[in-house]
């Protein structure tokens, strides 16, 4: 699987190579703690919308969060498993 980066809406977008990609939304509010950034693994023919809460229904096939430093976050083995991402 050959990801790649992409930005959109200040946050990037992560193409999966297999007609897939994970969209990147991280919060802008401190009190999220350990869950300020939400990937969500999309069709890659899916619009991303600007929050994560206006996807249609069927349109996310995984999604998970994680936590993020000064936007910096990683593909941990956890978020690449429950995003069904293999490497």
């Amino acid at each position: 699987m050959n990801i790649t980066n992409k930005r959109q809406h200040g946050c990037g977008s992560l193409d999966c190579g297999d007609g897939t990609r994970v969209d990147i939304h991280m919060a802008n509010n401190a009190g999220r703690g350990c869950n300020n950034v939400t990937l969500t693994r999309v069709a890659a023919t899916v619009t991303r919308p600007a929050y994560t809460r206006h996807y249609d229904e069927g349109e996310i096939i995984a999604q998970t969060q994680t936590s993020a430093w000064c936007g910096n976050w990683s593909l941990s083995t956890r978020v690449r498993r429950d995003l069904g991402l293999e490497f």
